[in-house]
């Protein structure tokens, strides 16, 4: 397919290891796309990643943040100074294959209803298994990335399809969509970022598409503690009610929310040391449920999709 080369920045979200993402940049630089920019945004890593990457590529844009504001906050930051027709974020521990950008802007292109895509992920330390093939949900708003661990070679993940998720460490976006919707909603300090901005672009009438002939590779969030910490925990009950209260219709909040909430007290029934954090996260959307209510009218000026029809994504395999 013939294109005429649109301009692209790729946003990069670090937090230390700076090796890594010299990797993801190295990745980039042999890209086959003619032209783009890339933005790195440094979250106060406390190592000398920046230093280090300034010297080592001198011709990328680097941001430092003075203080560690999570992966939400330090994207709008690069997506800020971008003036391009389409944005790609990516993680630090994220690679893309030399075809991964022509064939998204190639898909892009084709199809001006298509409001942010995302390619086929494979884990680099495990080559033959997925990752994710697109995400999605869950009606009591778990997220969960689509066939992750299964080969790469199944042939159900070999097609184009409409998704509800996508995962925001190697994905493209177009600007005008997120002008729209407004960016990534950099409350979700930890979690359940990309899912939200994903069913914002799918309310507001565009589609979100897994493409898998653009390949990319994604560690388990390598430079993230994966312990089941008070905090994470916090951050994971908090964050899905915000999104569901966000962004569900009013019958699927009536529907959906008991849902939610059986399921969490059966948790802490099974985990006691959630009990806490769980609590401390109900405490906090109760506190600021009127701005909750305001930003539903937001949403809502721009929703142009039914819950029925959003339904349909819920629950993909």
């Amino acid at each position: 397919m013939n294109i005429n080369y649109p301009s692209v920045d790729i946003v990069i979200c670090a937090y230390n290891d700076k090796k890594l993402t010299a990797k993801c940049i190295d990745s980039l630089r042999a890209l086959s796309y003619p032209y783009f920019r890339i933005i790195l945004v440094d979250d106060c890593s406390p190592d000398d990643s920046v230093s280090f990457l300034s010297n080592k590529y001198p011709d990328i844009t680097i941001i430092e943040n003075k203080k560690n504001l999570g992966p939400a906050k330090a994207r709008n930051v690069g997506i800020k100074i971008s003036k391009a027709k389409y944005i790609v974020t990516m993680d630090n521990d994220a690679t893309l294959s030399s075809d991964w950008l022509v064939k998204m802007v190639e898909l892009m292109e084709s199809d001006q209803t298509i409001g942010q895509a995302v390619g086929k992920i494979i884990f680099p330390d495990c080559p033959t298994k997925l990752a994710a093939a697109g995400g999605s949900m869950r009606f009591r708003c778990k997220s969960y990335d689509i066939g992750m661990g299964e080969s790469i070679n199944n042939p159900k993940y070999n097609n184009i399809r409409k998704i509800l998720v996508a995962c925001s460490a190697s994905m493209i976006v177009r600007r005008d969509v997120l002008d729209l919707i407004g960016g990534f909603f950099d409350v979700y300090y930890h979690g359940y970022e990309d899912s939200d901005l994903s069913f914002r672009i799918n309310i507001a009438g565009y589609k979100v598409i897994y493409y898998p002939k653009a390949i990319s590779y994604h560690f388990l969030s390598k430079t993230v503690n994966h312990t089941i910490g008070k905090k994470r925990v916090y951050y994971w009950m908090r964050n899905r009610l915000l999104l569901m209260l966000r962004n569900y219709g009013f019958k699927s909040l009536i529907r959906y929310l008991p849902v939610n909430i059986c399921f969490t007290l059966s948790d802490c029934r099974s985990h006691p040391e959630r009990i806490i954090p769980v609590l401390l996260s109900w405490f906090w959307i109760i506190f600021h449920l009127p701005s909750i209510i305001m930003q539903r009218k937001v949403i809502n000026n721009y929703r142009k999709i039914n819950d029925k029809d959003l339904h349909k994504l819920f629950n993909l395999e």
